[in-house]
C-alpha cells in the first residue's frame, strides 16, 4: 500500500520599507548609475536566494530537467516535481504616515503649534472623503531643547549648557482605499507645512481567499501536467510519496529601484579656465515587479499600477520502486581434474 506523507511549510515574506512614487525611466537602459546597479543586483541578489529555494534537501547529484513546463529533479529512485505560481493582487487599502516636527520656547505652545498644523492637514482631507475613524495621531516624542551660554570671565570663559525650548514629534497615520488619493494628501500637506511623507503601506483584504485560490491552480496545474505523463508512457509506480509547500508575499515598498543619470558634460572646450561647477543630477525611483520567467503559472500577468505579489511553491517528492532484478542462475562446472569453473549461461 502507498504510504503519502504531507509537510506543510508556509512563510509569509513582508518587508516594510520606504516608498516613493515616480513614473517609469525611459532612460534606464541609456542612463545608469553604480548606485542603480548595486541596488539592481541586490534586488537580483535577493530573487535568486527565492528562486534557488527548495523544500527538500538537494545537493548535485540531482539533475534538474524541464518536461512539459513542469521542473523535475531526479536522482536515483527519487524524482520531485516543483510548481512555481505568481498572482499579482491590487491592494483593497492602503495606509500612509506623515511626520511632523514643531520646536516652541514652552511645551504647551509647541503643543499648540503642531497640533494648529494637524488640524489645518485634517480638516482639509475631509474633502477627499476621509473620516475622523481614518484618522490616527501618533505622538512620538516632547523633549526640551538646549544650547551654549558663554560665561565670560577675567582670564577664561565657560560655557553653560541653558534649555531653549522644547521639540515635540508627531505622526499622522491616514488610511483609505483609492490610491490616486496619495498625490492630493501631499498637496494638502504641504499647505500646511507637512512635508515629510515616512511610508506608505499595501494591504489585501482576503488574504486567505488568494491563498486557496494559487494553491488550488497550483494542484490543478500539478495533476494536469502528471496525467500527461502517461501519454508518454511514463508511470510513475511510487512507493511513497511527500508534498511541501512555501508562500510568499511580496510588497510594492520593497520592489522600487532608483536611477541616477551617470553621463557628465564634457569640459574640453574650458579645460583652460577654473571655475567649472557641477549641478545636483536628478534621481528617478521605478517599480519594478518580480521577474516572470521562472514561474510555471502567472495569474494576472498584466500590471498598470504597484501590486502585491504573492509567490507559491509546491513541491511534490516520488521515491519510485526500484525495478526488481530477475533471479539469475549459476552453473559451475567440475572437470574431471576436479577443477570448478563458472559458467556465463545467458537465459
Amino acid at each position: 500500500m502507498k504510504n503519502l506523507i504531507i509537510i506543510t511549510c508556509i512563510s509569509a515574506l513582508m518587508i516594510k520599507a520606504n516608498v516613493s512614487f515616480s513614473q517609469r525611466n525611459l532612460n534606464q537602459k541609456d542612463f545608469k548609475s553604480k548606485s542603480s546597479v548595486d541596488y539592481r543586483e541586490q534586488k537580483q541578489s535577493n530573487y535568486n536566494e527565492l528562486n534557488a529555494q527548495h523544500l527538500f534537501d538537494m545537493d548535485k547529484s540531482y539533475q534538474r530537467t524541464d518536461l512539459l513546463g513542469i521542473k523535475q529533479y531526479v536522482r536515483n529512485n527519487e524524482m520531485i516535481f516543483e510548481v512555481r505560481t505568481l498572482m499579482n493582487v491590487k491592494a483593497d487599502r492602503f495606509l500612509v504616515v506623515f511626520n511632523l516636527t514643531q520646536i516652541g520656547e514652552t511645551a504647551a505652545g509647541t503643543d499648540e503649534l503642531i497640533n494648529s498644523r494637524i488640524e489645518g492637514f485634517t480638516n482639509a482631507i475631509k474633502q477627499l472623503g476621509i473620516t475622523d475613524k481614518d484618522i490616527y495621531i501618533d505622538m512620538i516624542y516632547l523633549i526640551p531643547t538646549f544650547e551654549f551660554e558663554v560665561e565670560k570671565k577675567l582670564f577664561s570663559k565657560t560655557f553653560n549648557e541653558v534649555p531653549t525650548g522644547f521639540e515635540m514629534q508627531k505622526n499622522i497615520h491616514i488610511s483609505f482605499a483609492d490610491i490616486d488619493k496619495v498625490d492630493d494628501l501631499v498637496t494638502l500637506a504641504a499647505k500646511n507645512e507637512i512635508y515629510d511623507l515616512v511610508k506608505l503601506d499595501f494591504f489585501v483584504d482576503n488574504t486567505g481567499t488568494v491563498n486557496d485560490s494559487i494553491r488550488n491552480k497550483s494542484v490543478e496545474y500539478l495533476n494536469k501536467k502528471l496525467a500527461s505523463f502517461k501519454k508518454l508512457n511514463l508511470t510513475l509506480k511510487d512507493k511513497y510519496h511527500v508534498v511541501r509547500e512555501a508562500s510568499h508575499a511580496i510588497y510594492p515598498e520593497t520592489q522600487y529601484s532608483d536611477y541616477d543619470a551617470f553621463v557628465s558634460q564634457s569640459i574640453d572646450a574650458v579645460r583652460m579656465k577654473s571655475g567649472v561647477t557641477k549641478i545636483r543630477k536628478p534621481k528617478t525611483v521605478a517599480y519594478d515587479q518580480i521577474p516572470y520567467n521562472e514561474f510555471s503559472i502567472i495569474i494576472n500577468p498584466v500590471i498598470l499600477e504597484p501590486v502585491v505579489q504573492y509567490v507559491y511553491i509546491l513541491q511534490v517528492k516520488y521515491t519510485l520502486d526500484k525495478p526488481e532484478e530477475k533471479n539469475k542462475n549459476n552453473y559451475m562446472l567440475i572437470t574431471p581434474n576436479g577443477d570448478i569453473k563458472k559458467l556465463d549461461i545467458q537465459e
